[in-house]
């Protein structure tokens, strides 16, 4: 790491403190470049002494946490605050979902596993073809290929309905947290 990338990444991890304050820090870490390169020491050596840019910053940021700019720390009260839980629509998305959603998704849900399981019957028709003796006469084969071929073609279908389903669940799960939250 270069002496410039070192300050940059101090100055950026100090970003909470004021202009002025966070200038006079920089400066002090360039005069100690400046020594230690009057007296020949490689920045290298430097930056290991000084240790990690944003363990200096944190080691900064307690020494100043009374001069930590206070408007930066008001839009993230605001925004707890704008967060805030709102119990009565929560109490009644609760009972909307226990009457309205629940049944039909348990009913998707059944759907698809059972699918799912139709399609891993289908693929494993060769095995009981094989297991009966079915396999190596022609005109069955060829059904028992289709059924293959079937159960394949159904597998992939139910992998990307299931992915569908997933993300639906997640989107209605997130819109459901921002209606409760107040955020919409």
């Amino acid at each position: 790491m270069e002496q410039k990338r070192y300050l940059q990444e101090l100055n950026y991890h100090l970003r909470r403190l004021p202009k002025s304050v966070r200038e006079d820090i920089i400066e002090m870490y360039q005069d100690q470049f400046k020594i230690a390169e009057l007296e020949g020491q490689p920045v290298q050596d430097v930056i290991l002494t000084l240790g990690r840019p944003k363990a200096v910053a944190e080691k900064e940021l307690a020494l100043h946490a009374d001069q930590i700019d206070k408007e930066q720390e008001q839009p993230d009260a605001m925004n707890r605050s704008r967060t805030k839980t709102n119990i009565p629509v929560l109490i009644m998305l609760i009972i909307f979902n226990l009457i309205f959603v629940l049944g039909p998704a348990v009913a998707v849900a059944g759907v698809i596993f059972s699918f799912w399981i139709i399609a891993m019957v289908l693929m494993a028709t060769p095995l009981f073809a094989l297991w009966g003796d079915v396999l190596f006469s022609l005109p069955e084969a060829f059904f028992i290929l289709m059924l293959f071929g079937l159960g394949t073609l159904l597998f992939v279908a139910m992998h990307y309905v299931a992915k569908f389903i997933s993300w639906l669940t997640r989107g209605y799960f997130k819109t459901m947290n921002r209606f409760v939250r107040g955020v919409m």
